[in-house]
């Protein structure tokens, strides 16, 4: 009997429970740094939630840097989208980007309650 890691079976309901251990404590997480950046803003201490928006963009354009650094070494500059990146990139890449939307949703917000 070989020992592949493509000979693996992973039954669907194990593989649904190991999943709902990684997504619990990711919302937590989530929620536990999201709730109180959004409760300052009804406080009016908007600057805390600037400085967090700016700190989560700057992460966000590092992690896209590591992403696409594959690319970059072939010297493929202008490519568009996670297509041509490889497995643990691809995903990298939707982590980047979601950190920056993040961000950016947080800065229009602070831009709206400015107004």
């Amino acid at each position: 009997m070989s020992k592949k890691s493509s000979d693996w079976y992973v039954p669907p309901d194990v593989a649904f429970l190991a999943g709902f251990y990684f997504i619990i404590p990711a919302i937590l997480i989530a929620s536990g740094v999201l709730l109180p950046l959004l409760a300052r803003f009804k406080s009016g201490d908007l600057v805390g939630v600037f400085y967090s928006a700016l700190a989560l963009g700057a992460v966000g354009t590092v992690l896209l840097f590591f992403a696409r650094l594959p690319l970059y070494r072939k010297r493929q500059f202008l490519s568009f989208g996670p297509g041509q990146l490889s497995g643990i990139h691809r995903r990298l890449y939707w982590v980047a980007y979601l950190f920056v939307v993040v961000s950016i949703l947080l800065l229009v917000l602070i831009w709206l309650r400015l107004r």
